[in-house]
């Protein structure tokens, strides 16, 4: 899991800002919003929250039962330091932690990456459990293997996601569908591929100092964090359903 003392420090630095985390967010929140209906009490989860930064815009648009976990202890340290109900927890260890059936919606962004496949089908089994009925469970994940770079290495990320993994991971559960998938930042792609690339041929030569390796979590200029933001909303108005990106977002739904 992601353990990295420096990576939380640099989440909770722009997790409020940067562009990525506030057109994650947005996608989040309406989804949420579309399940609500309008109700502000729906009893939201927030599984791998990391410093917090989701549950600061979901009490911001007014939902009022939302908490949190993390594994990690500088993750919750960040979190209670925003005031957020947040506590220290193993996502891979949750039955019996909640009770069953007992969240109208649980979310969990870029988790699943950090575990081996039965880990990860276990998880999602175990996240499902604790849903009520006609519930969801939103989830954004970091998508193709392409994508793959320094900064996989540096959030300890084992594998990149594809459509037909979660479906393999769905197949046995007879209450829980996808109900909506995209994925994102199509129009960045060119970008982020070339950023990935030039990381992997430094990586190749010897000349990342992998002691001390560093996520790509790290605010441009303002300029420039506007711009990929303004590019990721004019995406998403013109896509429904992006056939390609360096994220993979799903809603899965519990039926029963």
């Amino acid at each position: 899991m992601l353990i990295n003392s420096k990576e939380y420090r640099a989440m909770f630095a722009v997790e409020e800002r940067l562009w990525w985390y506030k057109t994650l967010h947005e996608k989040v929140i309406s989804e949420v919003d579309f399940f609500a209906e309008g109700d502000k009490y729906i009893k939201i989860l927030d599984a791998g929250c990391g410093t917090g930064g989701l549950m600061l815009k979901l009490q911001a648009a007014g939902y009022k039962n939302i908490q949190g976990f993390d594994f990690s202890d500088d993750a919750v340290a960040f979190s209670k330091s925003r005031g957020l109900n947040v506590q220290k927890i193993d996502i891979t260890n949750l039955p019996g932690v909640f009770e069953k059936k007992s969240f109208d919606v649980i979310v969990s962004d870029d988790v699943l990456y950090q575990f081996e496949e039965e880990v990860i089908e276990k998880t999602i089994s175990s996240i499902t459990d604790i849903l009520k009925p006609n519930g969801v469970f939103i989830t954004n994940n970091n998508a193709f293997e392409i994508f793959r770079g320094t900064h996989d290495i540096a959030v300890g990320s084992k594998k990149r996601f594809v459509l037909k993994d979660f479906r393999a991971y769905l197949f046995k559960a007879e209450d829980v569908s996808i109900l909506k998938h995209h994925y994102w930042s199509l129009f960045l792609s060119p970008l982020i591929l070339v950023v990935r690339l030039v990381q992997k041929f430094k990586l190749k030569l010897n000349l990342v100092n992998l002691g001390n390796i560093k996520s790509d979590v790290e605010m441009p200029s303002e300029f420039m964090n506007n711009f990929f933001y303004n590019i990721c909303r004019i995406e998403g108005k013109i896509l429904k359903k992006s056939p390609f990106g360096s994220s993979l977002f799903l809603v899965i739904k519990k039926e029963k």
